[in-house]
């Protein structure tokens, strides 16, 4: 179970971190019965930790696609 205390800011988190919270959030919704407060706030810092992890990878594949397409432009001007 994750305690409150060790929750850092979702936007700090790196891709890596994000998904392993979100991991361990789900098996512990899974797991263990919790009250509804608490399942709420569990489910709201899920959705969250999702959107962190969609929005890193579509960073990453906005830069391999630059990074191709510097490529080829370098390739093209040769």
């Amino acid at each position: 179970m994750i305690r409150k205390l060790e929750l850092i800011d979702v936007d700090k988190l790196t891709y890596e971190e994000a998904f392993s919270e979100l991991v361990a959030l789900v098996e512990a919704l899974e797991s263990d019965e919790h009250p509804l407060d608490e399942t709420m706030n569990m489910y709201e810092r899920g959705q969250a930790l999702s959107q962190r992890c969609a929005t890193l990878l579509d960073l990453a594949e906005l830069k391999v696609q630059q990074l191709s397409g510097e490529k080829l432009i370098d390739l093209e001007v040769d």
